[in-house]
């Protein structure tokens, strides 16, 4: 007996599951916050070089005579319209004099129009230390990359719930003690940590939700993104309101703090519990959820008598033990890979919307949700693989599109914008595909390794990204502009029609062990599908000829 059919006897998705998996998406809303907080902690206002000698210059004009003085010291950027931000005019001598000789300047102002205060003003990470930000940016990328692996593993060692609690309370102490923090070294530390905690609690819940739900509900995994749109904005509102930074750090820190309740409220998952053999404790918490769905299980399932465990000593790095699987493996690293390469590389070689910042932030995630909308529609009817395909050809179809407003005519900036949003369309659907794909194709003791595995190519392509787009500083023409472009756009055209070679998993049962996982999708032979399939029919059929049934299941 495997696990999915004592799912189908408990409720695909009871409410005992509703209550878990609201449990688990809630979790998304903090996790939101902290990962895309950067965009407005380390945002860079306008800015200027200080009046040397004047204590209380501001970026505004103070009037008449502070305009006067401010043509006198700083230098006019003619070609920019804009006052030098990095140099100031020397002094002649020992005359009060301005002269035509410059130095760099070791005092800014900054514009109080859009933030009070960003990380960036307050250390100035500008001008020579600009690339501090760019580090402090690689913190929070390189702190996801480290806790996908590492909690991952932990997750699928330990428990989920463990990793849950761990990853609450890390995020909710780095992300409260970052808001106190006024040096830069510590800051970029905490960045790490939060963003570690964070990423493997974001996954954790995912993987411990999904493993809750049967077969035929499992592409309401898409949900879980939602509640991420949530946070996103929320944070947009709470961002336009709390324009200091630390304060903004602060009061988003806090919802961790009421998550520290789950330890309580969320139970383990019965599937992991299985799979490590401790089958009373999944016995109890089966029981439980039944009562709760008010259904009455079966003495073999209450009791979980025959159910299939031997998987204890199987690890994530056994899934490179098979030449389908390998292949399989590297299908899917690819896709995590170029998604996130395509979603953070059309923001940055295209460009960001023009318009207002928070206007800019909202849309972006009003298109995410229409993505993931769209994945909880046609999730079922197309499949997971040609919804995946489909969703990387657009991005890259769209990301190479941009090439013709660019090149041809720089007048068509909605064409850009309209194609920019396309492209984070697709690449956002294709991510929340690629989620559930993985999770349904990686067994269920290595499940949350794979998928912790898989997020940390993700975040390779994340890192990778702003050095393609750099790309255009090392040459000159118009392929500075069109080279970027190409990588960004083939790549997702490439990983679009790779993925065609995964197995469709709509509606099929998880596997649970790496022979499982072997014989995944494969029809022509008495494997996995065959064995789930005869359970299955037994159940709804009693006198059903074993032999009809092989016959039936392999045709």
């Amino acid at each position: 007996m495997k696990f999915d059919d004592v799912i189908h006897e408990l409720g695909d998705f009871g409410s005992y599951q509703k209550r878990m998996f609201l449990l688990t998406c809630l979790v998304s809303v903090p996790t939101s916050f902290h990962i895309l907080m950067s965009v407005f902690v380390l945002a860079v206002p306008d800015h200027r070089c200080a009046i040397p000698e004047l204590d209380n210059d501001t970026y505004a004009s103070q009037g008449p005579w502070h305009a006067d003085l401010i043509n006198q010291s700083i230098p006019w950027l003619s070609q920019k319209n804009m006052y030098s931000q990095c140099e100031v005019f020397v002094k002649n001598g020992t005359q009060r004099d301005w002269g035509n000789m410059t130095r760099k300047c070791d005092k800014w102002v900054y514009s109080k129009e859009i933030f009070t205060s960003t990380f960036v003003t307050e250390v100035d990470m500008v001008c020579d230390h600009i690339h501090y930000r760019t580090y402090a940016s690689m913190a929070v990328m390189a702190g996801m990359t480290v806790g996908s692996v590492l909690l991952g593993s932990l997750a699928d060692l330990i428990g989920r719930k463990k990793v849950l609690l761990l990853g609450t309370v890390g995020q909710f102490t780095c992300g409260l003690t970052t808001g106190f923090i006024r040096s830069y070294i510590p800051f970029i530390i905490l960045k790490f940590l939060t963003t570690f905690f964070g990423i493997g609690l974001y996954l954790t819940s995912y993987v411990i939700g999904m493993e809750l739900i049967g077969p035929a509900k499992r592409k309401y995994g898409i949900v879980k993104e939602f509640f991420w749109c949530l946070g996103h904005f929320l944070l947009t509102g709470f961002a336009f309101v709390l324009r200091d930074w630390s304060l903004l750090q602060i009061v988003l820190s806090i919802p961790n703090f009421l998550m520290i309740s789950y330890f309580l409220l969320l139970n383990e998952s019965s599937r992991w519990l299985v799979s490590k053999n401790r089958l009373k404790e999944a016995s109890e918490i089966l029981q439980v959820a039944a009562k709760i769905n008010q259904v009455v299980l079966s003495d073999d399932v209450a009791n979980l008598k025959n159910i299939e465990s031997n998987a204890n000593n199987e690890k994530v790095w056994h899934m490179m033990t098979n030449c389908r699987l390998i292949i399989r493996c590297l299908v899917i690293f690819v896709n995590w890979l170029v998604a996130s390469l395509v979603f953070y590389g059309l923001n940055l070689n295209v460009g960001n919307l023009s318009g207002d910042l928070y206007l800019n932030f909202f849309l972006s995630g009003l298109v995410e949700v229409v993505s993931y909308a769209s994945c909880l529609i046609f999730l079922d009817k197309a499949g997971r693989k040609l919804l995946q395909c489909f969703f990387m050809l657009t991005a890259g179809v769209a990301c190479v599109s941009t090439l013709y407003p660019v090149l041809f005519n720089t007048d068509l900036s909605w064409l850009t914008i309209v194609l920019c949003l396309i492209g984070k369309f697709g690449a956002s659907a294709a991510f929340a595909v690629i989620y559930i794909y993985t999770v349904e194709l990686f067994p269920t003791v290595m499940r949350n390794s794979g998928l912790g595995a898989s997020s940390l190519v993700a975040n390779i392509g994340g890192v990778f990204a702003p050095y393609i787009a750099d790309i255009g500083q090392m040459i000159s023409g118009d392929m500075a502009v069109v080279l970027p472009l190409l990588i960004f756009g083939g790549a997702s055209i490439f990983a679009g029609l790779l993925a065609l070679l995964l197995p469709e998993t709509a509606n099929q049962k998880l596997p649970d062990t790496v022979e499982d996982a072997k014989n995944f999708g494969r029809k022509n032979i008495i494997g996995f599908e065959l064995h789930n399939m005869t359970l299955t029919s037994e159940k709804t059929n009693n006198s059903l000829d074993s032999t009809t049934l092989t016959k039936e299941t392999l045709h």
